[in-house]
C-alpha cells in the first residue's frame, strides 16, 4: 500500500507538464520559468503534508506557484525574446511558409508579453490550459465575472494590437 508521500509524488509528477506552461506563461521567460517551476516543485515537496488528499493537486500547485513567484521572482523584469527551441521543427514545409508562421507567432508572443500580468495569467489559463471560468478564478482567487472581464480585456487587446 502506498504511503501519503507516495501518492504526493505521483500526483506532483502528474502536474509537471502543465505546471512548467504555467510557469512559463507566469514569468514569459524559459529560463526564469524553469526556476519558478523548481522552486515551486521543492516548497511543494517540503510541504506536502499541508496538501488536503482529494482536492486538486493541479490548483493547488497553481496557487503555490503563483504565490512563490509574487513574493520572490516578480522584481525580476521577465525577458522579451521569444526562444527559437520553443518552434516547432517543420523541415518539410516551404521556406516562406515556415518563416511567415514564425514571425505570426513572434508577434502574437510579443503582444502576449505586453498585455499585464492579470490579463495574462486569465489568458493562458482559459486559451491554453482549457481551464473554465471558475476554475481559473479559484486558481486565481478571483471572481468568475473577473475571469470574464479580464479575459474579454485580454482578447481586445491582441486583436487591437493585430490591426
Amino acid at each position: 500500500m502506498k504511503t501519503q508521500e507516495q501518492l504526493f509524488r505521483e500526483a506532483l509528477i502528474a502536474v509537471l507538464p502543465a505546471l512548467r506552461r504555467y510557469c512559463f506563461a507566469l514569468t514569459n521567460s524559459r529560463p526564469d520559468g524553469e526556476d519558478l517551476l523548481q522552486a515551486s516543485v521543492e516548497k511543494a515537496l517540503s510541504r506536502w503534508q499541508q496538501f488536503t488528499p482529494g482536492t486538486d493537486m493541479d490548483r493547488w500547485m497553481y496557487r503555490l506557484c503563483r504565490n512563490h513567484w509574487i513574493d520572490t521572482v516578480r522584481a525580476q523584469r521577465p525577458q522579451e525574446e521569444f526562444e527559437d527551441d520553443m518552434m516547432p521543427d517543420h523541415e518539410h514545409h516551404n521556406p516562406e511558409a515556415l518563416t511567415l508562421s514564425q514571425r505570426s507567432l513572434e508577434q502574437l508572443q510579443q503582444r502576449i508579453s505586453q498585455l499585464s500580468e492579470s490579463l495574462r495569467m486569465v489568458l493562458y489559463l482559459v486559451a491554453v490550459e482549457g481551464r473554465s471560468y471558475q476554475e481559473t478564478a479559484d486558481i486565481l482567487d478571483i471572481p468568475t465575472g473577473t475571469v470574464m472581464s479580464r479575459l474579454a480585456r485580454a482578447r481586445t487587446r491582441l486583436a487591437d494590437a493585430a490591426e
